[in-house]
């Protein structure tokens, strides 16, 4: 028993729930037997991302990438049968999209030399949380609209992604995002960020997370009064960050505990090692709950910034009461 996996993923839990806010998948369980093939890259789509934003470029037409987990994700699968490999459904969508299919398997030997490489820093680059999660940007990769699956077939997809289209080339978020792009630089760079940015609901703050990070390495110590303005940076996202090095830093402890006690193979000692470890090492876990419990009183309210924290909390509260206070 990898004691190390098991402690990673159920600390994680709450993260791979806050996943549910961002796509459009259904509820449940979504991980199931895939049947393997030789390529997981429907036909009619390309994996290079690049090469995609040269065509479309090109040809005057946007992007559709969708990120899947074919040999896992349930829903990744219904999306590709149902819709993806139906009705001429490549040809059709290529009138307005370069389709691109950004896959992310167990089994590596599904994609290309090149997807291997690739695939996995752009998800992460696009903060992919939950699958399959289907963006549509523009030729330069600027994001107008984002969706998952939907029942309902070919043509219905193909209705509901022209005018996520429409929708989404008209809307204020994207017209920002454009706006963002086009600041250059120069002395007044970063107030005029700051105009854009503040206004933005939190979720496209995130999404712009690389200007967020320009305007607060600028004003390092507050003093341009724009630090204060982004207090889930400065708060709730360091102390995600920092509980996710801890578990890894335990993790990494506690096996090679199990190591040094012969890598036991039951549960029961299994935990009984694990436990130990996390006691002995659990000021810094101490310290991030105290942060955490601050952290909620700062944001109230069912907003993305009071669920982050949320998340943050019960992870802790799961490894307190599970290792550290259980009796």
């Amino acid at each position: 028993m990898k004691i190390i996996t098991v402690i990673s993923l159920l600390a994680l839990v709450p993260f791979a729930a806050l996943a549910q806010e961002k796509t459009d998948v259904p509820a449940g369980n979504t991980r199931t037997k895939i049947t393997p093939k030789k390529t997981s890259t429907p036909q009619g789509w390309t994996d290079n991302f690049e090469a995609a934003k040269k065509q479309a470029a090109a040809e005057g037409k946007d992007i559709l990438v969708a990120f899947s987990g074919s040999d896992w994700c349930g829903w990744c699968v219904r999306l590709e049968k149902e819709v993806f490999s139906e009705g001429n459904f490549a040809e059709k969508v290529s009138k307005f999209f370069v389709p691109v299919y950004i896959d992310n398997p167990n089994d590596l030997s599904l994609l290309s030399e090149h997807a291997r490489k690739q695939n996995r820093a752009l998800t992460d680059h696009y903060r992919i949380e939950g699958f399959p999660t289907v963006l549509l940007m523009d030729a330069s990769g600027c994001i107008f609209a984002q969706t998952g699956y939907a029942a309902g077939g070919p043509e219905k997809y193909l209705e509901m992604l022209k005018k996520l289209r429409d929708d989404g080339k008209n809307s204020p978020e994207y017209k920002t995002q454009k706006a963002l792009n086009a600041v250059p630089n120069g002395p007044d760079r970063v107030r005029k960020l700051d105009e854009l940015l503040v206004p933005l609901p939190l979720p496209l703050q995130i999404a712009n997370e690389n200007y967020v990070d320009e305007i607060l390495a600028a004003d390092a110590d507050g003093s341009l009064g724009l630090r204060a303005k982004y207090p889930y940076f400065t708060i709730v996202r360091p102390l995600k960050q920092e509980l996710q090095a801890e578990v890894v830093r335990l993790s990494q402890l506690t096996d090679e505990a199990l190591k040094a006690q012969g890598s036991p193979s039951d549960k029961a000692t299994c935990m009984k090692i694990a436990t130990e470890v996390l006691r002995k090492n659990a000021d810094t876990l101490r310290k991030l709950r105290q942060r955490a419990d601050k952290a909620q009183s700062m944001f109230a309210g069912n907003t993305h910034a009071a669920r982050r924290v949320g998340a943050i909390q019960q992870q802790l509260h799961y490894l307190f009461s599970n290792y550290i206070d259980k009796e």
